[in-house]
């Protein structure tokens, strides 16, 4: 009886494996996966057209208790419903990346034109595209580790690199610049120079430390890649500003400068720059320094500081120039209870000269500004909304607000985040930029 005990319990062992590998089979090879999707997508219509949560219904309490944590407490409405969301037809193509979906191109906001094949890379929803290439070929990386790629319109890969990207990039003449960092152990393997800075009373293992990585876009070839900490803090109004954010943020010891935006000037950029502040090469970048509520101007020949912009603004992100001369940046107003705006500087005076703000308007992380000739397409991103600001004259007289996307109430499957009345699905944006339709060859 011993012998057919064990026999029946080994059957039982080898049956549970035997059904756990044909469960994990067909779910890969039959795609059951998709027939999963299909379902949660109607169940989502329907939850939206009867503006209930089923979820909420039958009592979910992992969902409700994850909800109203502390992080999801600045989880912000979505201006629209399933009825009146945004559906009129882009000028350009929208490149649009959401937190839980994988990049494509669209030229309506249901309507895909392309779609990249990203089978050759394991868990695709993380991958985030940084830049469309006329010929359609997609500069991508592994989203805040290492890994960037150059993929072709079909997904095949072109190059690779193994470095590190974290946050959105620019390209000019070939060259791809990329926020990346180092970690560092503070205060142990801080530098002669940094231990002069508050940063030496600072006890943290793996502190984030920017640096600009520089690559061939034909080739991916490490061009560049070099910390910017220890050139930073040779300029002597940087080190004071420094030394009172860390004094006054503990959390700075963890991430000191958080780069999250390049913008590399052209020719006429310079131009215009140098009218109102003095530069001291042809090859000047805006970085802008989340952790420090700052932007600078840095000379990329001289590896110094031109012009510091601070305390305009919190936590901001995506500063751009215009051809009107004044710089553009998001103003996150992070975790404040306030909303976000777009704030329009004069950076010969370091002041504010106007600002955009709309009711309903919040995105604590991310945001991005985007223009294209004389238009400014704003992407607020923990909203998963796209606009446009339409201004009588200049920005920002007398504006108002062209709603042009959604990503909680188009036809992608939403994720399991909900808004703040528990009312609906929501995803956020993690970038979503247009491109001229002239510009782009490959579409048929």
């Amino acid at each position: 009886m011993d012998i057919i005990d064990k026999l029946l319990k080994l059957c039982f062992i080898l049956s549970i494996l035997f059904f756990v590998f044909l469960l994990g089979f067909l779910s890969n090879d039959l795609k059951l996966k998709r027939v999963h999707e299909g379902l949660s997508f109607i169940i989502d219509d329907i939850e939206s057209r009867l503006n209930i949560n089923l979820k909420k219904k039958f009592g979910d309490r992992d969902s409700r208790k994850q909800f109203f944590s502390n992080e999801n407490k600045n989880i912000f409405n979505s201006n629209f419903n399933f009825n009146d969301r945004p559906k009129e037809k882009f000028d350009h193509y929208l490149l649009i990346k959401h937190d839980n979906t994988q990049p494509i191109l669209m030229d309506t906001p249901d309507r895909v034109v392309w779609s990249w094949d990203l089978s050759n890379f394991r868990n695709s929803s993380k991958i985030i595209p940084y830049h469309l290439f006329e010929n359609g070929d997609l500069l991508i990386g592994k989203f805040e580790t290492k890994g960037i790629y150059r993929i072709d319109k079909f997904g095949n890969i072109i190059w690779r690199n193994k470095n590190l990207n974290h946050h959105w990039i620019d390209i000019q003449k070939n060259k791809v610049f990329i926020p990346s960092r180092k970690f560092v152990s503070l205060p142990d393997d801080l530098g002669t120079d940094l231990k002069n800075t508050e940063l030496k009373n600072c006890n943290f293992k793996n502190s984030a430390f920017d640096t600009i990585l520089i690559l061939d876009s034909k080739t991916g070839q490490t061009l560049n890649n070099f910390s910017l900490m220890e050139n930073l803090v040779q300029d002597d109004k940087f080190r004071d500003i420094l030394n009172k954010k860390v004094l006054n943020d503990n959390e700075v010891c963890s991430d000191p400068l958080h780069l999250n935006d390049i913008q590399i000037l052209d020719k006429n950029q310079i131009k215009l720059v140098n009218k109102k502040i003095s530069l001291t090469s042809k090859n000047i970048l805006i970085l802008s320094f989340r952790s420090l509520d700052m932007i600078i101007f840095y000379d990329l020949d001289n590896y110094s500081i031109n012009h510091i912009i601070v305390d305009l603004f919190a936590k901001q992100h995506s500063p751009r120039l215009h051809q009107d001369g004044f710089l553009y940046v998001f103003d996150n107003n992070n975790f404040s209870g306030k909303n976000s705006k777009i704030v329009k500087i004069d950076i010969k005076k370091n002041s504010i000269v106007n600002t955009f703000e709309t009711e309903n308007f919040a995105s604590p992380t991310r945001g991005r500004l985007q223009f294209i000739n004389n238009d400014l397409f704003v992407q607020s991103s923990s909203q998963g909304e796209i606009f446009k600001i339409i201004c009588e004259k200049e920005f920002f007289d007398n504006c108002e607000t062209r709603y042009l996307y959604s990503s909680n109430f188009d036809f992608f499957y939403p994720s399991n985040q909900y808004d703040k009345n528990f009312s609906f699905k929501k995803d956020g944006i993690y970038i979503g930029d247009f491109y001229e339709k002239d510009k782009i060859k490959f579409i048929d």
